[in-house]
């Protein structure tokens, strides 16, 4: 017997999100909340759901150890009013896919999307002096294996960003790919792209699939650097 899926799917955000985002900037008031919220559900809580609905099962195939509980990964529409009393709506969005560790060094992967950009990568959330160090002892000791998936980010377009240090570190090291990771301070890597036409379909989803499938082998690389499995 064929199961048919009836559960709603991804097709993209509607278009008129980047008009409530950009507004937001502007309007975004204790006296228009009830008026903002009602556009903030349909225009972005929604399809932001169901594209993390979309994106679980692929975060689990890169580590079955991701935290994937919705109210832990999916953001929500309200802005933390400890810090943002004066503006109630986040005027940004995003999906973590976090590794269930300690309080710092948090490896995970991410989503993000505001009025005129989204991206998405790899993140370490509060992330560590100690951590980094930790990488680095990884990348000299299995220079071959980082080498390898580090090629592959330049035909993913996506970037290593960071501060770097005044000096390098690392003479020593020949290969630009781990020169540039090695004298980070601190890094994340993303693929960051303006606002087109994938955002407002389905393909968008594909689009974060094929990337975090493809970013697995360092994803893991780094995961065995900062946990030790």
């Amino acid at each position: 017997m064929n199961i048919v899926d009836n559960a709603p799917h991804f097709t993209g955000f509607p278009k008129d999100f980047t008009n409530l985002l950009f507004s937001l900037q502007f309007n975004n008031t204790i006296e228009l909340l009830p008026e903002n919220k009602l556009a903030y559900k349909p225009l972005i809580s929604e399809p932001l759901t169901l594209l993390f609905n979309g994106l679980t099962q692929t975060a689990l195939s890169v580590s079955d150890t991701l935290i994937t509980k919705p109210s832990k990964c999916v953001s929500t529409m309200y802005s933390d009013m400890r810090f943002s009393r004066a503006t109630p709506l986040k005027g940004y969005m995003y999906i973590r896919f976090r590794e269930p560790s300690s309080e710092k060094d948090i490896l995970g992967l991410y989503f993000d999307m505001g009025c005129d950009y989204y991206g998405y990568g790899i993140r370490i959330y509060k992330q560590t002096s100690a951590g980094m160090e930790r990488i680095r002892g990884k990348i000299i000791e299995n220079s071959q294996s980082f080498m390898r998936e580090l090629d592959k980010l330049d035909r993913l377009n996506m970037a290593i960003i960071g501060d770097k240090f005044a000096k390098d570190h690392y003479p020593e090291i020949n290969n630009e790919a781990l020169k540039n990771l090695l004298n980070r301070k601190s890094f994340y890597i993303e693929r960051a792209c303006p606002i087109n036409e994938s955002v407002y379909n389905g393909k968008l989803q594909d689009e974060i699939i094929d990337a975090y499938q493809k970013l697995k082998g360092l994803y893991l690389l780094l995961r065995k650097s900062l946990y030790g499995n």
